[in-house]
């Protein structure tokens, strides 16, 4: 009888041991903190957080706001914005009628221009008069959401108030 011996082990290939677990663990969550810190530092550089000087003063004088809103709103006065590209302009055009539809003429509307949520690239607008309860102003066209704060002087002390969210391309 011959004597056949079994064949010899074949050499290891890779073994996975406790150090090699270790590592990859310490990687996956090394991953998982970079990416929550870069997110972390874009979203606070996009919107730091505060929107006005005098949180506090303003929200005490709130209920006086109230009520000059309430002035404002009894006139009934309506507003449309229109917005339109010129050149490498944007053109807001806003048409003010009163509680009758009536053009309102003789105002002298101001503005502000601003994203809507940080004061970053504010723009204040001074709209002239182009035609009967027609005011019209030009300003550099920039895309993204906007919020116009429009305000015109109306009588005794109530003065008309418009806030238009837009998107501009």
């Amino acid at each position: 009888m011959t004597n056949v011996s079994p064949p010899a082990p074949a050499a290891p290939g890779f073994v996975l041991k406790g150090w090699h677990v270790g590592l990859i663990v310490v990687a996956f969550f090394a991953a998982v903190i970079a990416v929550d810190v870069s997110m972390a530092i874009r979203a606070y550089s996009t919107f730091p957080g505060e929107v006005t000087a005098k949180p506090y003063e303003e929200g005490i004088g709130f209920n006086g706001e109230i009520h000059r809103r309430a002035a404002a709103r009894a006139l009934g006065w309506k507003a449309r914005l229109a917005d339109r590209r010129d050149g490498t302009a944007l053109v807001l055009e806003v048409a003010i009628r009163d509680a009758r539809g009536q053009p309102v003429t003789g105002l002298h509307p101001i503005a502000t221009l601003s994203r809507t949520v940080t004061t970053a690239g504010s723009q204040h607008l001074a709209f002239t008069e182009r035609g009967a309860g027609t005011y019209i102003v030009r300003t550099p066209a920039t895309s993204g959401l906007w919020t116009l704060d429009l305000t015109a002087a109306g009588p005794a002390g109530a003065d008309f108030e418009m806030e238009q969210r837009f998107v501009w391309p």
